[in-house]
């Protein structure tokens, strides 16, 4: 059974990494060819909670993936702040100092929202809120200019790809000990925002950095609906179609993000 449980944890660590370092590696490609504005919102597909859910579903029974489902969403309230702390940090500090900032803030709202009720509604309810305050918090960075330094090339961001899949390996090993509520939190940290933020940041700069982010802040929204469909249909459904469900409604979300004008006024 040891034997099992060990084969399994592997491949939800092998698939996590591989899906954190494609995320990286497509946004920043895609931030260079498309603009920020696409790169931000492809940067909210679900390509990491994904497959964590779908080994979390074949461990666990249903309550516990709809606990850590609902928990995973009150943690985007919290990436959303991660979020907005380097918008705000980048224009005037480096690129790691930025980043110890917004993982330092990600880290107390989530400790605080460890004690809240598993109510996926109430979690959704906070991120919109979050997301509201957020996106008007930054508007003032919103037409930043600055200058675009070198795009980074494939061994580079292959490479900080990853390094993005050694860490989300990390935290899936030390979560699976934490039960659903930390499980959840932890699933849902920004693994791939964080190693995004920083390659953007240091190969296109802080303007760039800023713009992608603030499209991000809507394009976790893909990530939100993701979380809170799969919390609230898990323990009604078979894991199977709940996942596809949650998952159409991310890409649905995704499409509206991308194709949508109204996004850009954030």
């Amino acid at each position: 059974m040891e034997t099992v449980f060990l084969d399994v944890a592997w491949s939800a660590l092998a698939a996590r990494m591989a899906a954190t370092a494609l995320v990286v590696i497509l946004v920043s490609w895609s931030v260079g060819a498309f603009g920020p504005l696409i790169g931000g919102a492809l940067a909210g597909l679900p390509m990491v909670l994904g497959p964590g859910f779908y080994f979390l579903s074949q461990q666990f029974p249903d309550d516990y993936v709809q606990q850590a489902a609902t928990y995973a969403v009150y943690s985007l309230s919290a990436t959303q702040l991660f979020l907005l702390l380097i918008i705000l940090c980048a224009p005037n500090l480096s690129p790691w100092r930025t980043l110890l900032c917004a993982v330092a803030a990600w880290a107390v709202a989530a400790l605080l929202l460890s004690f809240m009720p598993v109510q996926p509604v109430l979690g959704l309810a906070l991120f919109i809120a979050v997301t509201a305050f957020s996106l008007r918090a930054s508007r003032r960075l919103a037409g930043m200019k600055g200058t675009s330094k070198a795009k980074a090339g494939w061994g580079l961001l292959i490479f900080r790809g990853a390094l993005a899949g050694l860490l989300v390996a990390i935290v899936t090993t030390s979560s699976s000990l934490l039960g659903p509520s930390l499980s959840g939190l932890i699933m849902a940290f920004p693994i791939g925002y964080t190693v995004v933020a920083v390659t953007i940041h240091q190969t296109l700069g802080a303007a760039s950095l800023v713009a992608t982010l603030r499209s991000a802040l809507w394009g976790t929204g893909s990530l939100a609906g993701f979380c809170t469909t799969l919390a609230l249909v898990f323990t009604y459904i078979h894991w199977l179609p709940a996942l596809l469900l949650a998952a159409a409604v991310s890409i649905a979300i995704t499409l509206l993000l991308v194709f949508r004008p109204w996004s850009r006024r954030g």
